[in-house]
Formats: structure tokens, C-alpha cells, sequence
């Protein structure tokens, strides 16, 4: 059996992206985008397109954050939820929703297209079964909402799976790709006239109409923030919006599906295949979890890889990793301005709920109208200006209890007062002469030790075995070991805690 790459992720083992420069300098654009993932480099294309010049500045590697970490269904079918959205918003609003999700996919298909872009795309359908009676109405119901919503469903009880099934339905024409091909491909389109494209350049300082590194600052008409939840306290959408970590594994499979998959019930089951090097992989995604909460992590690690491996006879494991996104308290992503005074807020993106390439590549689409003072017809619906999600109000209230409990630290029971018995390959929150100290011994038995508290809002971190990173239950915030931000919205490293007392 193959041995799991720990952390690594399979569209990063596939692929040979190009490089892109580190901001080293000042300059000024009619737009400058913060976060170089599918909604930024989608944004800064369409802005291009338009004339106008536009910088993309990405803190770590173009795609390879919460886009290139993905399962990469490209699909207007997002489980359970134009019922949901007809009964919170109405028939005519689920329909905004399913317009921009099917644009969304065209836009996509036809960037890739336009631009040569190879990305792996096939089209293909899609399904969502259920194997409980008692989600066999909810499906039905989603097929009829989803037909006078225009959108390509039907009913079946065939699906093409290994198991049996009590119901399901099936989207058609939808698609599947690389999403660190497409992005990275796409980035390489946008420099010149004007343009240009950094990476390895986080954004340190921010307003309205400036964004600054430590080596460089972009002056522009417009920021926008499409960062997977915007940086700091912009819009104050981490209170409307809470964070879901979900387990994703690759593996060589044997018994090969032909759609892709995704089921209703608990615990949740996502499959895809991609082929690479004359095999075929499935890239699945197993039941969410709260960031940071690892006996969670590993129970939805190990329903994963034994479902996987029970249906699909997977060649062992060999890709493990985390993803995280948001999900809006209401339903609803919040695409457009952070406030209602344009001439003084950011342009923002944020609660896909997981389903990011349709919503991202919608938001660009957005965006760039919105920059050319274009109205668009979607944010009847998208509106990040919308300050009270009355939709969503039991979950408002849920999360943020959550929240409290992690900034009081109350969700560790008892917290080991020393760095004894700390075995390699472990991590732990500990508390050493009073403070919340982060700890991980490696293998070669040296400690990391960094404060525990995140700098964005003051939660208390939690450890993530796999990928050996402290995340933030509260915001979805992510370090590394040594304290540097690996995601926002923090944007402070950790405080190193080094000098804490360790048995010699």
C-alpha cells in the first residue's frame, strides 16, 4: 500500500504551475486584488477585459490556497439547497442563485477555452443520492424546485455506484477540472498593459484605495478582498460567517465511477476521479469538521479513507489534507461592496459553503461590474451589504456561542502544564507558567512553541495532526508551526514562546 503524503495536496503533485514575482515596488492600478484564488484571478481577468488595469497580490503561491485544495466539481448542484434558498428568499431569488451558479460553469468552460487554457476539464454529470428513506423526499423536492428554477435535474435511481440507492438526482452537462492548472493558467494571461500578478507578497497594511507589503505598495481606485473571508475586521463577516474544515484524500482507485458524487446524509461523502501518469484517482471529501478540533479530524479522516476503500477499491491513501471554507449563517454567499457607501468599502466574496468555483467565477463576474459601475442583477440575492441575515438566525446565534467558548478557552478541559510527555509527531495546547503555549515536538525531538491564542480575535487555537498547523476554531484562521499565517482573515504572526520552560 502506498504511504499517505501528509499534508501534501494531489493537485499540487500534478502540476508544474508557473512562477510569479514577489511585489518589490510601488505602483498604481484602476483595481488591486488581495488573494490570487479562483475569485481574484477570475476578478482580475474580467477587469482586464474591460480595459482597465488591475494587480493580483497573493500571500503564499497563486491557487494553491483554499482553490487548489479543493475537490473541484464545477456544478450548479450544491447538495440540498434551492429548497432551502426558495423557502428563505423566495422562488425568485433561489433563481439568481441558480443563473449565477450556471454562469458560473460557463464562464469556466469558456475562460479555459478562450485562453488555451489546459485544465483537465470534462464535462460530465453529476448526481446527489441518499441511501435513508428519510431523505428521500428532501431529493425530490430538490429536483422539482430545481426544474421551475430552469436548471438540468432529474430523478433516478440509477447512478452508476458500487451500492444501491433509494433515490437521487442528476444534474447534466456539469464539469469537472484541475483547479491549479485553470488558475495558474489563467493568472499567466493577466500580466502586461498595465497588469501584473504577485505571489510570496502578503498584505500587511490595507484601506480602501491602497494595499501595502513589506517590500512593496499598490495604489489603486478599488481593494478587493478575495481572501476566502476578508482580512481583519473588514465587514465584520466573520460573525456571519463560520468556518467547516472538511478531510480530502487522493487515491488510486480500481472500480472507477462514471459521474461524480455526493450524498445527503451524515457523514458526508464527496467523490471525483482524475486521471494521471495511466491511473485514475478519486479525490474525496469526507465529513466536516470544526477547525482545530483534532479527535474530530481524525474520526472524519478514518470514515473517509474506510469509506473509500470499502466501495472503490483504493490502491491505499497516498494524498491527505485539510480544506476550509465558510458558510453564511443565512444561505447565502456575500459577494459586492463591504458597505453601503462604495466610495469607502472593499470589494468582497465570502460564504460558498464549499461550493467555490461556480460562486467564485460569479463573483468575478460581479466584481469587474461593479469596478465598471455596472449593476448586476445577482446581488438582489449575493448583497454583502445585507447587516442583518434574518435567514440565518438560529445558526447566528449557534456559532457565536461557539465562538465564546473558544475565547474563554473553555473547550480544553484540562491543559498539561509542561512539555513532558510530549511525543514526536504531537501537538498540544498546554499551559506553561500561566500562558497558552502551542507545542509540537517534531522528530528529531525539538519543541515549536508559539503563543496559542490567535491574533485575530484572541480564540484559542487548536491543532491539526495532519497538517501540523494551529487553526482557529472561531474564524478559521491557520499558522504554521513556527506562528506565520498560513490564512486569514489573521494577518499577525504568532508570538514565539521558544524561551518557555522545556525539560532538558
Amino acid at each position: 500500500m502506498a504511504t499517505p503524503t501528509r499534508g501534501r495536496v494531489y493537485w499540487e503533485a500534478t502540476c508544474s504551475p508557473p512562477s510569479f514575482p514577489k511585489l518589490a515596488e510601488n505602483i498604481d492600478v484602476d483595481v488591486s486584488i488581495i488573494g490570487g484564488g479562483i475569485v481574484g484571478v477570475s476578478a482580475a481577468r474580467a477587469i482586464k477585459d474591460q480595459g482597465m488595469t488591475v494587480a493580483v497580490v497573493e500571500a503564499r503561491k497563486i491557487g494553491q490556497g483554499v482553490t487548489g485544495k479543493a475537490t473541484a466539481k464545477v456544478t450548479s448542484q450544491h447538495g440540498i439547497i434551492y429548497q432551502t434558498l426558495a423557502n428563505k428568499f423566495g422562488l425568485d431569488r433561489a433563481r439568481l442563485y441558480a443563473e449565477a451558479q450556471e454562469a458560473g460553469l460557463r464562464r469556466i468552460v469558456d475562460l479555459a477555452e478562450t485562453h488555451g487554457i489546459e485544465a483537465d476539464i470534462e464535462r460530465m454529470p453529476a448526481y446527489v443520492y441518499t441511501r435513508e428513506q428519510r431523505h428521500v423526499e428532501d431529493i425530490e423536492k430538490e429536483v422539482e424546485v430545481a426544474r421551475r428554477l430552469g436548471l438540468p435535474a432529474s430523478l433516478t435511481h440509477d447512478t452508476g455506484l458500487p451500492f444501491d440507492v433509494l433515490a437521487a438526482m442528476r444534474w447534466e452537462q456539469q464539469a469537472q477540472f484541475h483547479p491549479l492548472k485553470f488558475v495558474t493558467g489563467l493568472a499567466a494571461t493577466i500580466p502586461g498593459d498595465g497588469c501584473h500578478v504577485f505571489e510570496n507578497s502578503q498584505v500587511t497594511d490595507w484601506d480602501p484605495k491602497r494595499i501595502a507589503t513589506e517590500r512593496g505598495t499598490v495604489r489603486a481606485r478599488h481593494v478587493v478582498m478575495a481572501t476566502n473571508l476578508p482580512l481583519g475586521q473588514v465587514g465584520l463577516y466573520y460573525a456571519t460567517n463560520h468556518p467547516r474544515a472538511e478531510p480530502v484524500i487522493a487515491a488510486s482507485i480500481r472500480r472507477v465511477p462514471p459521474a461524480y458524487y455526493k450524498n445527503v446524509e451524515q457523514p458526508g461523502h464527496s467523490i471525483r476521479t482524475h486521471r494521471h501518469d495511466g491511473r485514475t484517482y478519486a479525490v474525496c471529501a469526507g465529513p466536516h469538521f470544526k477547525p482545530g478540533h483534532v479527535d474530530d479530524e481524525k474520526r472524519s479522516f478514518e470514515d473517509i479513507e474506510r469509506w473509500l476503500s470499502e466501495n472503490f477499491d483504493a490502491d491505499g491513501i497516498e494524498y491527505r489534507w485539510v480544506n476550509e471554507d465558510y458558510s453564511p449563517v443565512d444561505g447565502a454567499p456575500f459577494i459586492g461592496w463591504s458597505s453601503s457607501d462604495a466610495s469607502d468599502a472593499y470589494l468582497v466574496a465570502t460564504g460558498f459553503a464549499a461550493w467555490g468555483f461556480t460562486n467564485g467565477a460569479a463573483a468575478g463576474m460581479i466584481i469587474a461590474d461593479l469596478v465598471a459601475s455596472r449593476e448586476n442583477k445577482w446581488l438582489d440575492l449575493f448583497d454583502a451589504t445585507r447587516v442583518k441575515p434574518v435567514a440565518g438566525g438560529k445558526d447566528f446565534v449557534k456559532e457565536n456561542v461557539h465562538v465564546a467558548k473558544h475565547l474563554i478557552g473553555d473547550h480544553v478541559k484540562t491543559k498539561p502544564k509542561s512539555f513532558d510527555k510530549r511525543r514526536a509527531g504531537e501537538g498540544a495546547i498546554l499551559n506553561i507558567d500561566g500562558e497558552n503555549v502551542a507545542a509540537f515536538r517534531d522528530e528529531d525531538g525539538r519543541v515549536h512553541a508559539v503563543s496559542a491564542v490567535c491574533t485575530h480575535m484572541g480564540c484559542l487555537l487548536g491543532w491539526n495532526q495532519n497538517d501540523r498547523t494551529w487553526d482557529c476554531p472561531c474564524h478559521g484562521s491557520r499558522f504554521s508551526l513556527s506562528g506565520e499565517v498560513i490564512a486569514g482573515p489573521a494577518v499577525q504572526a504568532l508570538e514565539q514562546k521558544q524561551s518557555a520552560k522545556q525539560p532538558a
